[in-house]
């Protein structure tokens, strides 16, 4: 499994960081966990065909993890004519909403047959033979979701975000479980609140992103050695092997 970190930011994009958005490569087929970054653009750039996209999960509705979905589909529906993906969007407001952006920008429908939007629940949600993907529930919004994806062996866990503070206790208990990397997001707690939990993680990688505000950033650095597993905090276009 190779995981390119698209888009790292916060709320806000940044000079140098997009929106939340993580693609995964496996068996030759890309998908993505969120999509908060203009993927059309940046798939151009890169030289690569959306009609390699299998996939789209998202973890809860907020624009930073979604915006680059409505052109996403657009393209997919009109120009990439081979495109053959799932969406799982969280809203059918969001749904609603991607669907009649492209009435908009074209004359027609997005093609149901090829281009497939889904309400995820709680459970495996997708399974091909490259990877199996199972959304978890937190509380950020209502609804918002951990994501896990599996390929054979390795366990990612895509966190999402969580509640503020973490008030509502809605960091996954897979954490305590095995997992090869662990994506979580920094941006609505500090590690004082943070630290029990990482004292119960079992994952090899803890790598942090939406990170807010910046001095965060260097208790990242300060706090690695302190757990036995390394901490990092990716920049755009970081991409890992697992």
């Amino acid at each position: 499994m190779k995981i390119t970190f698209v888009g790292t930011s916060h709320g806000v994009p940044r000079a140098t960081r997009y929106g939340s958005c993580f693609m995964i490569e496996s068996g030759g087929a890309t998908y993505f966990v969120d999509a908060g970054a203009p993927v059309v653009d940046i798939f151009q750039h890169m030289g690569r065909s959306l009609d390699s996209i299998r996939g789209v999960f998202t973890s809860h509705a907020h624009s930073d993890h979604t915006a680059g979905i409505p052109l996403l589909a657009n393209r997919m529906n009109w120009y990439l004519y081979k495109s053959n993906c799932d969406f799982f969007i969280t809203t059918q407001e969001l749904i609603d909403v991607i669907h009649a952006t492209n009435s908009a920008w074209e004359d027609g429908d997005l093609n149901p047959e090829r281009l497939r939007f889904h309400i995820p629940a709680e459970g495996v949600v997708y399974e091909d033979e490259n990877i199996k993907v199972e959304y978890i529930k937190t509380a950020h919004t209502d609804p918002s979701y951990a994501i896990l994806v599996t390929e054979r062996d390795k366990r990612v866990l895509f966190g999402g975000d969580f509640s503020q503070e973490l008030r509502k206790n809605d960091m996954p208990k897979e954490i305590k479980e095995e997992l090869d990397l662990f994506v979580c997001e920094l941006g609505h707690f500090s590690f004082d609140v943070l630290d029990p939990y990482l004292a119960e993680c079992k994952a090899k990688k803890v790598f942090f992103t939406h990170v807010f505000p910046d001095n965060q950033f260097d208790d990242i650095k300060n706090r690695n050695g302190s757990y036995p597993f390394p901490l990092y905090a990716p920049n755009d276009g970081d991409v890992v092997e697992i």
